[in-house]
C-alpha cells in the first residue's frame, strides 16, 4: 500500500494534480475506499513494478486501479481506489475543482468496477477483542493527519499472534470515514471468524468510526507448525 501510495502521488505529479498543487487551492487528497486482493505474494529480492491510473471522475469522487506486476507481468495485486477532496482549513470534504474533472483519464483494458460508496459489510453485534493504538509523528502524513497505511498496520497487529504465523492476508477492504491525529487515541475492534475478519477503528474518548474494514485470509504456504 505504501507503494501504491507513492506511485498514485507520482502519477498524480504527472497531471498536474499532485497535493502541492492542490494545496495552492486549499485542498488536498484523502482516500474514501481501497480493496487489495493479493493474488500471489512477491519473495525476497525479486523486483516488481507498479502501474496505476485514474479510471473515472464524478462531482465529487475520482475513482483510481493499481496493479501489482512482476518481473515478467504477471499481476501480483490488483486495488481499486475511491479518492475525494477535502478542504484543508476546514477539513471537510468537497466537490473535485474543475482543473481536476477536467482531465481525461487514460483509455486502459479492464478497469476494475468502482468500488461502492459504501461497503457491504459491518460489525456484528457481539463483543469484539480490542487494543488500543495512539498515534504517533511516524503515523502521519503530509496533510498532518494519520496516514492510510498506519491503519492498516494497527488492524493487522491486533490479530492474534497464532493467526498472523498461520495465515496470510489474500483481500483487504477498507472504508476510511473520519481522521485522526497526533496523540489520539484509537482502539481498535476486531471479529475474526475462520479465515475472514472485521475491523473498526474508533476514537477512544467518543466513540467515532475512523475505519470499517473487512480482511479475508488464506493458509500461510510457509507455515511449519
Amino acid at each position: 500500500m505504501n507503494w501504491m501510495q507513492e506511485s498514485a502521488n507520482r502519477n498524480a505529479l504527472d497531471y498536474g494534480i499532485g497535493m502541492a498543487d492542490l494545496a495552492k487551492h486549499g485542498i488536498g487528497w484523502m482516500l474514501m475506499r481501497f480493496r487489495l486482493t493479493l493474488q500471489k505474494y512477491p519473495a525476497y529480492g525479486d523486483t516488481v513494478r507498479i502501474m496505476t491510473f485514474p479510471t473515472r471522475m464524478e462531482k465529487y469522487f475520482i475513482y483510481r486501479d493499481f496493479r501489482l506486476l512482476s518481473e515478467v507481468g504477471e499481476v501480483l495485486a490488483l486495488a481499486a481506489s475511491t479518492w475525494v477532496t477535502f478542504n484543508l482549513e476546514r477539513r471537510v470534504m468537497v466537490a473535485l475543482p474543475d482543473f481536476i474533472r477536467q482531465l481525461q483519464p487514460p483509455v486502459v483494458e479492464n478497469p476494475l468496477p468502482p468500488l461502492p460508496l459504501k461497503p457491504g459489510f459491518a460489525p456484528p453485534d457481539v463483543a469484539p477483542e480490542t487494543t488500543t493504538r495512539t498515534i504517533g509523528w511516524f503515523d502521519l502524513d503530509i496533510n498532518q493527519h494519520t496516514n492510510n497505511v498506519s491503519y492498516v498496520q494497527a488492524l493487522i497487529e491486533s490479530m492474534p499472534e497464532t493467526h498472523l504465523r498461520t495465515s496470510q492476508l489474500a483481500d483487504l477492504d477498507l472504508f476510511f470515514k473520519a481522521e485522526s491525529h497526533l496523540n489520539e487515541p484509537l482502539q481498535v475492534q476486531t471479529w475474526l471468524d475462520a479465515q475472514t475478519g472485521l475491523h473498526r477503528l474508533i476514537h477512544a474518548d467518543d466513540a467515532r468510526e475512523v475505519l470499517l474494514a473487512q480482511s479475508v485470509w488464506e493458509k500461510n504456504p510457509i507455515f511449519t507448525p
